[in-house]
């Protein structure tokens, strides 16, 4: 299958159209790969002002979010498999102009895997160390723990709309949603990730969660999600209200057999026949 990249670029001085290479997207329309580079960030840590890497930093982890949810989107309903696109890359080679900016996607023919990925990091961007180890989050590792263990159970990754749920003004998408003689919803989210997507995501569903009930008080939803650091407070707070809310069972990653063992006993089936 055919593949495109696009290079993501710092712009250092704008009026002279100063900018320096400094991420790599990669995806074929079944799979993506995108990273930047932490050393060259460094570097731009010193060449730009305070607020402007700040942005620089929110931009790239949120790309980095969008992909990694596009990586683990197995029926491809995420919002993410639009958004990275190639002709989204299109649009913001033309209209993406300031901080960060998008060279046009480039069609390659080759299989999209991370060797080749890496090899054109490396030639567009920055060398990759040799002891550099990509480091899996534990929301990663549930998710792809549950696609195996569940999977007969659940439907993965789909947009409940209003449809299913009255009252539901704007799709929600949800990790799993299942069925037995109630609904069984389940939502996953690192806690540490951008505050502006967390608080997003968490919104949303637990707006979905009040509409839900309201059709069926007995509905059954698990959040799955480790406790963030007291030092992020706006995180924490996040979490704990989700905690703290009844109609929510919380789960940190290290419990999710609780969930396995909840869908064997109740006999839980998918939600969407097909």
């Amino acid at each position: 299958m055919s593949a495109f990249y696009s290079i993501l670029y710092c712009t250092i001085r704008p009026n002279q159209d100063e900018r320096i290479s400094i991420g790599l997207f990669m995806a074929d329309g079944e799979r993506c790969f995108f990273s930047f580079s932490k050393e060259k960030l460094n570097i731009l840590k010193e060449l730009i002002p305070g607020d402007a890497f700040s942005l620089l930093k929110s931009n790239l982890r949120a790309i980095s979010e969008l992909a990694n949810a596009y990586a683990d989107d197995f029926m491809h309903a995420h919002k993410s498999s639009s958004i990275l696109s190639e002709s989204y890359f299109s649009y913001l080679s033309v209209y993406a102009n300031n901080l960060l900016t998008f060279s046009a996607p480039t069609n390659i023919n080759i299989t999209l895997d991370q060797n080749n990925f890496n090899r054109l990091f490396e030639k567009f961007v920055f060398n990759i160390p040799v002891n550099r180890t990509e480091k899996v989050s534990k929301i990663d590792i549930v998710r792809k723990r549950l696609a195996k263990s569940i999977a007969k159970r659940v439907n993965f990754d789909v947009e409940m709309t209003e449809n299913e749920v009255p009252g539901l003004i704007v799709p929600s998408k949800v990790t799993f949603v299942g069925k037995n003689n109630v609904e069984v919803v389940g939502e996953m989210s690192d806690f540490t990730k951008a505050l502006y997507m967390l608080k997003q995501q968490v919104g949303s569903h637990l707006f979905l969660v009040d509409k839900m009930k309201e059709k069926n008080k007995d509905t059954k939803f698990f959040f799955i999600g480790d406790e963030p650091s007291k030092k992020l407070p706006e995180h924490h707070s996040i979490w704990k209200s989700i905690r703290t809310y009844s109609a929510v069972q919380l789960v940190p990653t290290s419990e999710v057999e609780l969930i396995e063992e909840y869908m064997d006993t109740h006999h839980v089936e998918p939600f969407f026949s097909s």
